[in-house]
């Protein structure tokens, strides 16, 4: 199994109203959770990634994956 990094692009810095990040443990790894006044409609993304280069990204694990997205770069270059 190939150590998921994630991408250098993600964002986790800027304050995002109503969302707070969430960490899955052991592995330490950080996504968004939107608040209410961002699920307005049936299946509104709840648990996102915000990118500085894509802005918000509908998944948890595609910024995470290497290869699944084309803009993907590890942290530190791995």
């Amino acid at each position: 199994m190939s150590k998921r990094v994630g991408c250098k692009h993600l964002d986790y810095k800027t304050d995002y109203a109503d969302c707070k990040i969430c960490t899955i443990e052991p592995e330490g790894w950080k996504y968004w959770e939107r608040g209410k006044r961002w699920l307005t409609y049936e299946g509104a993304p709840k648990n996102v990634q915000f990118c500085k280069l894509r802005g918000r990204i509908n998944d948890i694990f595609s910024c995470i994956n290497p290869g699944e997205r084309p803009c993907y770069e590890a942290i530190g270059g791995e």
